[in-house]
């Protein structure tokens, strides 16, 4: 230490000034370079948002013979005109199409069940694919005897991924009739998932022939899918009612705005890279201030 005393006291002032500063700059490098490493924080940052898909959407339409029974009153505006004398299937296809083509963005899947229910399309963004499907089965070529709503309620409510952070819905369309199985079963699955059931119940109360069996009278019951409704936190819609596919509609963007907002963790933005900055320009100047070193004598 006495011998750099000594050292400094020999050399020309400007020499002094040029050291002291290199040195000083050195140590606000190391400083500043400290910092940086320890990542320092303060200020509020972006806000991180963990958007979710608002609601998931599948489509459970009983096919069984009684759905083709005219007695159906169209109470969307998909059913091009016609008002009176359509089938159940028709009637309940009209109003669940008119929902697809309304709420764009998101997904939907479609279950069938005559004795056996089964996913004929899984979840899917193609709403376009949907169409499709709901339009080919809207006349009889799916139709068959019996009627198993436990069986299609469970197909329908296996179409959704259990870890999928979305509300669920499924759409049942059915007179309501029920030949097999308990649909108080299948209520009961939907309940231990979050799925709540949108009966829409098409025919009417005084019912009509089955087609192929005269002698048959189907009358909707409409007891059993209001009492779907109630169990699962789902809206009975009628499928007479002139605004059903609203009605419909309205229910399903309400369990959209209860999820598509964002999940926001405000955290405190980062500043390591201010000091890194300044440790970088800190390390310049203590090199700047010993360039004329080697000129002078």
């Amino acid at each position: 230490m006495a011998m750099n005393k000594q050292i400094r006291s020999i050399l020309p002032k400007p020499l002094r000034m040029q050291l002291f500063a290199s040195r000083f700059f050195f140590y606000l490098f190391l400083c500043f370079l400290i910092a940086a490493l320890a990542g320092p924080r303060w200020g509020i940052g972006q806000t991180r948002s963990e958007y979710r898909r608002a609601v998931d959407v599948v489509i459970a339409v009983d096919v069984s013979k009684s759905m083709l029974v005219q007695d159906g009153k169209a109470g969307g505006h998909d059913s091009m005109g016609v008002t009176e004398g359509v089938t159940r299937l028709q009637q309940g296809i009209s109003i669940v199409r008119e929902a697809v083509a309304a709420l764009g963005g998101t997904r939907f899947a479609v279950a069938v069940s005559r004795n056996r229910g089964i996913v004929a399309i899984p979840l899917t963004w193609d709403d376009g694919a949907v169409l499709a499907f709901l339009e080919t089965i809207g006349d009889s070529s799916l139709t068959g005897r019996g009627t198993n709503l436990e069986s299609l309620v469970e197909a329908g409510a296996g179409a959704f991924q259990p870890s999928r952070l979305s509300n669920r819905a499924l759409l049942l369309v059915s007179d309501g009739e029920e030949l097999t199985g308990s649909i108080k079963n299948a209520l009961s699955l939907c309940n231990q998932n979050n799925i709540s059931v949108i009966p829409i119940l098409t025919g009417s109360d005084e019912g009509g022939p089955v087609p192929g069996s005269e002698d048959i009278i189907s009358i909707r019951d409409a007891q059993t899918m209001r009492m779907a409704a109630g169990q699962t936190g789902g809206i009975f819609i009628d499928a007479n009612r002139a605004d059903a596919a609203d009605v419909l509609i309205s229910h399903l963007r309400s369990l959209a705005a209860e999820t598509e907002g964002s999940k926001s963790n405000e955290t405190n933005k980062e500043r390591w890279f201010v000091f890194l900055i300044l440790a970088i320009i800190a390390y310049g100047l203590s090199k700047v201030s010993l360039l004329n070193l080697g000129s002078r004598k």
